[in-house]
């Protein structure tokens, strides 16, 4: 028997329910045990918004036959056995941790606010344990080898003293497995790529940083793997070279505007302001502030350049017009890597570079030729011979940036084990809710998604 007793807008919001059967199972074995007396029992619940919820339910007191326990309770319907509050209670702290991912101070003003339910700290945590207990922990690694496509970005991040390993498919949209570790060295990235091969995963094309513990460990573990290097962060260390060149530049102006008589103090006459402003041309202290506030420019592509910026530019070029070689430079590195070019273009377009005097007698620019040399550069240029491989490992990069924020709120997880236990809990309920995921129940087979797999250029 169960009814509803909500008394008054302002009142308690009371559900009763009743079990009190002549015999009942225990828990435990499930030998029935005699009724010998009824017991009355409160429960908090979180029934409605902004007022205070129970389940108020008679259960009956039976004595056991067995050897578990000398006397047990009938159960109730939503509450775990001899619990204080109700399994709603658990699920909504467990949907504020995992789904929302709040804080535990802020799981408990969520309470205190919406509910007026007063929980502990520790009784949050065991909701979190709780919560971990559910899921399957297969069933993400059964989904990961069913979908996976061939295309594997890896990458780590720190997080205190640990370190966690990723690794994720960029072109169907998941993270395929991660592993905490205590050092970022190669025994640790070796056995990390172990357990992704005795799993069953055979990846194709594997995306990593220009980390070392890449360079020979891949091909170790599929030998007709191809290892593609991140552009961009090829592209932001020839970048940094470039721009060291024109900061090299700017001081050696700027050192030029401190020779010379030097300049009386005070304020300057009527008529000496008036002929600087007539004046165009700039002292320079001040050519080299300019080339100081524009520097980017040298950098920024050719496509994403507004009128104002060609011009500044134009202007930097007539005060150092050293710095179009760098430009130049800037412009054939960034078509090297452009889309819809052959591998074959790509290295005559290298070679071009290479071969080009102007740039191995400038010290700033052989630095960054040496970034091109032909081995590595042909890891660059991998994504070249597929249709739908990626030229980054943005995708992992931004798993990352997730994790992080994941753990900005979770200041109390910080050893290996609820960390573990929260990166499970999230790839679980992002797998669930991911368009190739197929539960166990009966739904909509038109409305699945196929998985992509790598596809060859043509």
């Amino acid at each position: 028997m169960r009814y509803i007793e909500p008394i008054g807008s302002d009142a308690d919001y009371i559900e009763r329910k009743t079990n009190t059967p002549k015999y009942c199972a225990c828990p435990q074995c499930g030998q029935k045990g005699k009724r010998r007396r009824v017991k009355k029992r409160r429960i908090a619940h979180v029934g409605t918004l902004y007022r205070r919820s129970f389940i108020e339910a008679q259960v009956g007191v039976y004595q056991a036959r067995c050897q578990c326990s000398r006397y047990f309770q009938a159960p109730i319907p939503g509450v775990p056995y001899k619990g204080r509050y109700s399994f709603a209670v658990r699920e909504l702290i467990a949907n504020s941790l995992i789904r929302d991912r709040m804080s535990y101070q802020h799981v408990l003003d969520r309470l205190r606010e919406d509910y007026l339910l007063e929980v502990s700290l520790g009784y949050v945590h065991s909701c979190f344990v709780w919560a971990h207990q559910q899921i399957d922990t297969q069933a993400h690694w059964a989904f990961v080898c069913e979908n996976f496509s061939g295309l594997l970005c890896i990458d780590e991040v720190h997080d205190g003293k640990w370190t966690i390993l990723f690794a994720t498919d960029p072109l169907n949209d998941f993270t395929v497995f991660f592993k905490l570790v205590d050092q970022n060295d190669q025994p640790q990235m070796n056995q990390f790529l172990q357990d992704l091969k005795d799993r069953g995963l055979k990846a194709e094309v594997v995306i990593t940083d220009g980390s070392p513990l890449y360079k020979n460990s891949l091909q170790n573990y599929w030998r007709e793997v191809e290892h593609q290097l991140c552009i961009f962060h090829v592209i932001k260390e020839v970048n940094k070279l470039i721009l060291d060149g024109v900061r090299a530049i700017k001081n050696r102006i700027k050192r030029q505007g401190n020779k010379g008589r030097k300049k009386r103090r005070g304020r300057p006459t009527k008529s000496a302001q008036k002929q600087r402003q007539t004046q165009q041309k700039k002292t320079k202290k001040e050519e080299a502030t300019f080339i100081f506030e524009h520097h980017y420019l040298i950098v920024r592509k050719a496509e994403d350049l507004t009128d104002e910026d060609q011009h500044n530019l134009d202007l930097m070029f007539e005060i150092a017009p050293e710095l179009k070689l760098f430009r130049q430079f800037n412009h054939q590195f960034y078509r090297l890597f452009e889309k819809g070019i052959s591998k074959q273009t790509a290295r005559y377009r290298r070679t071009q570079m290479v071969n080009n005097t102007d740039y191995l007698n400038n010290p700033f620019l052989a630095k960054a030729l040496k970034k091109l040399k032909k081995e590595r550069f042909e890891k660059m240029i991998v994504f070249m011979g597929w249709e739908n491989v990626e030229r980054t490992n943005n995708h992992v990069e931004r798993n990352n940036r997730s994790f992080r924020m994941l753990q900005k709120t979770r200041y109390k997880r910080r050893r290996k084990h609820t960390i573990e236990m929260a990166l499970e809990l999230d790839l679980y309920q992002r797998m669930i809710k991911h368009p190739l995921y197929q539960p166990n129940t009966l739904h909509d087979l038109a409305a699945i998604e196929e998985p992509l797999p790598l596809k060859l250029a043509a």
